[in-house]
């Protein structure tokens, strides 16, 4: 009879499932939180939301953060909510508003019994998620409250015990940090990201400024040797001129005549060749006032129309109603003009040159096409650098004077291809506030 009390006696105690549950909670959040080391920070909301729920076995859980900009509570996860019930939720951070903002301002975890009952819980959020009984607990960085973590156990009605509540604290500690790493590594990369831009913006307006200072030395030194050439060799010029002239009233024979008059017109053309040196060495400052530039196209178009139509080039305009815009109505012609005339070089057989006008809320534009041979990618960065030229008979100005006439004007130029042949030169000029259509 005494065997009894002895095999009970000795019988090992059976493990207890209460224990077996802490031990696989447990296992689970220390897997969850080695994941939280991750800088990703919507990996670690996912995280969280996963840790409180399935680890430690809430039915429901939301997660805000704070919006330090608004002042505000921030919805920005849930599970076992619908998603279209957290978008747009902002709550204050006021403790009267919301047992949510309490937490943060006081830095205290909660366990709400009776949510229906409690004064202190906001009515909105008491209809829209059905509350009962809830916990609410703080997740805290190094020296400040990021968000907050809210869970219930609304489908399954169990009371919300001590030791859940304390590993949900426990939890939101470890969490708080992960999400505040991730802010700051978020932080840094935007920083590093600014400041990428910010170094490649200085450089390029660096090289820009230095690209202008030795242009303008260039420009300066050019100057002072043009002006001295010029007067060198004008001086002699006008003398040859004025010989040439008287000799050829002498003279009878036609032969004659005509040899003095090619020589005339070669004297002209060298005394041409110096006003350019001259205007693009010592350019005159704009003088802006209104102008119309469809205007302006149509007058400079006059001028070539004759030479257009013995070479067998047809001008086509297509001029869309433009706003008056702030130019040197002058210097707008002599880039159109010097636009037109290298077009029609360009077209020895003839073709078409085209003009079209157009206007885009902050800018006009202008687009000369031509039908030529078109431009080698090569060459098409060069073609504005002053003394670049692909023919014999030209000096290289035009172009680097028509570009520095459009800088002028606060404008750009480009040179495209014109399908299916030729080139086409697009000038942007700007449409400043007050000039309306």
């Amino acid at each position: 009879m005494n065997a009894g009390p002895d095999r009970k006696k000795n019988r090992k105690r059976p493990p207890q499932s209460a224990d077996f549950g802490r031990l696989e909670e447990l296992s689970a959040l220390h897997e969850i939180s080695k994941s939280m080391q991750t800088l990703d920070l919507d990996a670690i909301l996912h995280l969280i939301l996963d840790g409180v729920t399935r680890a430690i076995g809430f039915d429901r859980t939301r997660l805000y953060l704070i919006n330090e900009k608004d002042r505000t509570l921030e919805c920005k996860m849930a599970v076992g909510v619908e998603h279209d019930k957290i978008i747009g939720i902002n709550l204050p951070l006021d403790k009267e508003d919301s047992m949510v903002a309490r937490a943060v301002i006081e830095r205290q975890p909660f366990i709400v019994a009776d949510a229906l009952r409690d004064s202190r819980v906001n009515p909105r959020l008491k209809q829209l998620f059905g509350l009962k009984s809830f916990a609410v607990v703080p997740l805290v960085g190094r020296d400040k409250v990021l968000g907050i973590i809210t869970a219930d156990n609304l489908f399954s009605d169990r009371s919300i015990s001590a030791e859940k509540f304390e590993s949900l604290i426990t939890f939101a500690n470890q969490a708080g940090l992960a999400i505040e790493n991730a802010k700051m590594y978020e932080e840094l990369r935007s920083f590093s990201r600014t400041l990428e831009d910010r170094v490649k913006e200085a450089t390029r307006r660096l090289q820009e400024t230095q690209d202008k200072l030795i242009e303008s030395e260039k420009l300066a030194a050019m100057g002072k040797l043009s002006a001295g050439i010029a007067h060198e060799i004008r001086n002699p010029l006008t003398s040859i001129k004025v010989l040439v002239h008287s000799l050829g009233e002498r003279l009878s024979e036609d032969s004659a005549k005509e040899d003095i008059r090619v020589v005339e017109e070669e004297i002209e053309r060298v005394n041409q060749i110096i006003s350019k040196f001259l205007d693009f060495s010592k350019p005159r400052q704009p003088s802006f006032s209104p102008v119309e530039v469809n205007q302006v196209v149509r007058e400079t178009l006059s001028l070539i129309a004759v030479e257009a139509e013995e070479r067998n080039i047809w001008l086509a305009e297509e001029l869309n109603k433009l706003p008056e815009i702030e130019a040197d109505k002058k210097q707008l012609k002599q880039v159109l003009l010097n636009l037109l005339l290298n077009a029609m070089q360009a077209m020895p057989e003839g073709g078409r040159l085209t003009v079209i006008t157009s206007y885009h809320d902050t800018f006009i534009e202008i687009t000369v096409s031509d039908e030529g041979a078109g431009i080698p990618d090569a060459i098409k960065e060069k073609l504005f650098e002053p003394f670049f030229t692909t023919r014999e008979e030209g000096i290289g100005l035009g172009l680097s004077i028509v570009k520095r006439i459009v800088d002028e004007h606060d404008g750009y130029i480009a040179v495209k291809d014109n399908k299916p042949r030729g080139a086409r030169f697009c000038i942007a000029l700007p449409v400043k506030p007050g000039e309306t259509t």
